[in-house]
């Protein structure tokens, strides 16, 4: 029997425009950035184990994501939550919801951080520590806006090292207006 914790998986948008903004940052204070999570944006965290990842789970999340197009989003301002972790907040945030409420609608067993909150705040983790200094992560502000566009999702699960790993990635349709 292993102490470890069950292994993961995740749903996200990357966002690789915010990366050369926040890498140092998360690195330092976003221990999931060390373990192979790009900067994102969580579609749905916890997911299944990736155990029970199947290809018929697989498929019913692309039949899930195909109807969504890409879209442009902008990081415009740190939030902190009451727990201390620091976050980018994309704007607009409607597009993140719609994609949580859509796969949890099709996937109901697994909410949105397991149900703790009761709101979806969508966010980009700088830091998860409380104790990250404030006015190192305030320098991100003179970057801000950040331009983004939202184009895939990825599926991404822990490894029998607890390394994050992208399992599958689901390309948003084609839009004119995220160009």
């Amino acid at each position: 029997m292993s102490d470890r914790a069950p292994r993961e998986s995740a749903l996200i948008v990357p966002v690789p425009e915010a990366e050369p903004y926040v890498q140092r940052h998360r690195f330092r204070h976003d221990s999931v950035a060390l373990q192979g999570v790009p900067a994102h944006i969580t579609v749905l965290y916890p997911f299944m184990t990736p155990d029970d990842i199947s290809d018929s789970v697989t498929d019913a999340v692309r039949e899930v994501l195909e109807h969504f197009p890409e879209f442009s989003f902008r990081l415009s301002r740190l939030g902190q939550f009451p727990e201390g972790a620091t976050y980018l907040a994309p704007e607009p945030a409607e597009p993140f919801v719609d994609l949580t409420k859509a796969i949890t609608e099709r996937f109901p067993a697994y909410l949105p951080y397991g149900g703790a909150y009761a709101d979806l705040i969508p966010h980009l983790t700088v830091a998860q520590s409380p104790d990250a200094p404030a006015a190192e992560l305030t320098e991100i502000n003179r970057h801000l806006p950040i331009r983004c566009v939202a184009r895939e999702t990825w599926l991404m699960a822990e490894d029998e090292e607890h390394r994050w790993r992208t399992r599958s990635r689901f390309t948003l349709a084609r839009s004119a207006r995220a160009r």
